[in-house]
């Protein structure tokens, strides 16, 4: 009898432990004493192609602009954050960039503020040969971009989705176009500590600056690994491709996107 009593035991306490396994306690940001190593790398390839009449269409070779232009580039990011002691509502961090291909962000600039409850605030910039007003224009795009992604925070169950919306601007000739980024999250399994979760996107336009006759084809998918000890992702990869028709006034033209991009952060207690 004993022995059926120890079995019933195990089978609860198992029980237990995996219904515990099937939901994490989502929340994604900066914790205090915490030193956050980010490297990301982005590849794309561009293909713009030009369509008009004989004219137009001589007038860009002989300025030397090929029909079609194929671009490939690839972008890198390489930083290291830091985070101090909590203090009431805020802790301190400061974002030094290792290396970049962005010539705006030079090897060694550092960029020095807090976190008010779980909002970044950047104070300023330091060991930059930027000017004032381009750093203070640099401060304003990095606190936007910083805090304009927000996520959930509640419980998630595996084969649970959110979903989120971003903007985005992208120039095209003397069109300015905003695209609409809607981006779902699924948390696909939950294993040693880690949630994994498929990431599904959609690119629709939400408007441009002269009223042209535009389409949008464009969509994402790929991979998320979110850390629940330390609430923060720490692999990011995503493949994306999209394909952009506009009418302008003296041609035409087709944009075929591919881009990748791969980031990781390694995440330790700050010295």
């Amino acid at each position: 009898m004993k022995n059926i009593y120890r079995f019933i035991l195990i089978l609860i306490l198992t029980s237990c432990s995996n219904k515990t396994s099937q939901t994490i306690d989502f929340k994604v940001g900066y914790s205090p004493n915490k030193e956050y190593r980010l490297s990301q790398t982005q590849t794309s390839e561009n293909n713009v192609e030009y369509d008009g009449s004989d004219e137009i269409l001589n007038n860009l070779k002989n300025n030397g602009v090929a029909n079609p232009t194929i671009t490939n580039t690839t972008s890198i990011m390489k930083s290291i954050s830091k985070t101090g002691e909590l203090d009431g509502n805020q802790f301190p961090l400061n974002i030094e960039v290792l290396e970049s291909s962005n010539k705006t962000l030079n090897k060694g600039m550092r960029m020095h503020g807090k976190s008010i409850d779980g909002i970044t605030k950047i104070d300023s910039i330091t060991n930059s040969p930027m000017t004032e007003k381009k750093k203070k224009e640099l401060l304003t795009s990095m606190e936007t971009m910083m805090n304009d992604i927000k996520y959930p925070e509640r419980k998630i169950s595996i084969g649970e989705s959110f979903e989120q919306t971003s903007i985005t601007s992208m120039p095209i000739a003397e069109v300015t176009i905003e695209l609409e980024i809607k981006s779902i999250y699924t948390l696909d399994k939950i294993e040693n500590g880690v949630g994994y979760f498929d990431l599904n996107q959609v690119y629709e336009i939400k408007s441009a600056t002269k009223d042209y006759e535009m389409s949008l084809d464009g969509t994402g998918q790929g991979k998320i690994n979110y850390d629940i000890e330390q609430q923060f992702f720490t692999k990011y990869y995503s493949e994306m491709e999209m394909n952009l028709k506009t009418e302008l006034e003296a041609f035409n033209i087709e944009i075929q996107t591919k881009s990748v991009t791969d980031q990781t952060t390694e995440i330790k207690a700050s010295r």
